[in-house]
């Protein structure tokens, strides 16, 4: 919108106006005695007729005004490139927060999944211990606990349920989907390519940040209203040109044309601030305090934009290294797991050690869940820091 009026600024401007009136009380005006033909002759004179019209065409042309309307479009272009940059930056927001609702669902799927198969387990267990209890084989103290397992498992599985549809119903929302649509998660919680360093990461952010770039245009277009405030101290050199038309008539619906009068001229004007009342100077210390505002919102910006990068990046490595310690901590409880139940089939341990090594599982399984799901958002968190466009571009390198 303010492209085009800096556009309208610098074509010409044509005007029509018109105006037309109906004279109840003429106006009058009276003659001194000196110009009376005579004692009886009439004091009072009327002017004009019943009927009265008037009609004007203006065309304006600027021809010289000390750089105002080129700085004009100038800013215009800059605030509009401005504009476009920020959609951009609001984009990344937006797929971050996609991501952060995908993943997210992907996480309670995964807890689902885990909670379930704890439960089959945990009443397979509570099967074996019911049976040999009747056989004698298992203490009362152990059936005790494999019920109680049992009944404890419940709760965390009603919990991971509603927790996946509850992601599922925020996943829908901010894909703009009703909130009853029908979604099947294509994916899983696992590794992705990052970047290679963060030299490069913060290379591509100072030259391709939609957030930084949309600040760039604005202080570009705050140095054409500084101009512009500049200009306002030079004189302006305008073209115009004008045709009337004016009538006054009494009998009839129109005039006719011996009543009808035109006129046309053709002027050029010259515009020379004398004194102004110190406003040019008011507005070139705004302007100039605006675009001093501007640049220091863009070192701001830069300095918050390569921190929150350093800070993502921290927050990658940390995920990495937990993976690694979770990933061994899966292994060793699997291991776990599988020797309680060759132990528990020889006759070598009861079934709370089965118990307590299927519930180990079931937390290491959850806890590396986790950790995957935080490596996913320090990724899309490091891709919104550095910006979209950046990130697509920095160099990748594949995480086993």
């Amino acid at each position: 919108r303010r492209q085009r009026q800096m556009c309208i600024r610098d074509r010409p401007h044509l005007t029509l106006s018109g105006q037309y009136g109906r004279n109840i009380l003429k106006p009058a005006f009276f003659l001194p005695e000196e110009f009376r033909e005579g004692p009886d002759a009439p004091t009072k004179v009327e002017m004009g007729e019943d009927n009265e019209f008037y009609g004007q065409a203006t065309v304006t042309q600027i021809l010289w005004a000390a750089g105002r309307v080129s700085a004009g479009l100038v800013a215009a272009k800059e605030f509009l490139a401005s504009y476009r940059m920020q959609e951009k930056a609001v984009a990344d927001y937006v797929r971050f927060g996609v991501k952060e609702a995908y993943f997210t669902a992907l996480l309670s799927r995964r807890a689902l999944e885990i909670e379930t198969r704890a439960m089959d387990e945990t009443e397979e267990a509570a099967r074996i211990a019911r049976a040999g209890f009747e056989q004698g084989a298992v203490s009362r103290f152990d059936l005790m606990r494999a019920e109680v397992e049992l009944a404890n498992r419940k709760a965390p599985l009603v919990k991971a349920r509603n927790d996946y549809d509850q992601a599922l119903f925020t996943l829908c929302r901010r894909c703009g989907l009703d909130i009853d649509a029908e979604i099947e998660l294509a994916d899983s919680l696992e590794l992705a390519d990052r970047p290679e360093t963060l030299d490069g990461l913060i290379a591509a952010m100072r030259e391709t940040s939609a957030e930084i770039r949309a600040l760039e245009h604005y202080i570009a277009a705050r140095q054409q209203f500084l101009h512009i405030a500049e200009a306002e101290r030079y004189p302006m050199l305008q073209l115009s040109a004008h045709y009337g038309i004016q009538t006054q008539w009494s009998e009839g619906f129109t005039p006719a044309e011996e009543l009808i009068a035109k006129v046309a001229a053709v002027q050029i004007g010259l515009q020379i601030p004398i004194f102004d009342g110190f406003n040019a100077k008011g507005k070139i210390n705004k302007a100039a305090a605006d675009l001093r505002s501007a640049e220091l919102d863009l070192e701001r910006v830069s300095r918050d934009k390569e921190l929150a990068v350093r800070q993502s990046w921290l927050s990658l490595e940390n995920a990495l290294a937990a993976l690694e310690g979770r990933r061994e901590a899966v292994e060793l409880a699997e291991e776990a797991h599988r020797l309680a139940l060759v132990r528990l089939e020889n006759g070598l341990a009861t079934p709370l050690e089965r118990l307590d090594a299927e519930l180990a599982m079931s937390v290491a399984r959850v806890q590396l869940a986790e950790s995957l799901f935080s490596y996913r958002i320090a990724l899309a968190l490091l891709e919104l820091t550095v910006g979209s466009e950046g990130y697509s571009a920095a160099d990748k390198v594949s995480v086993d």
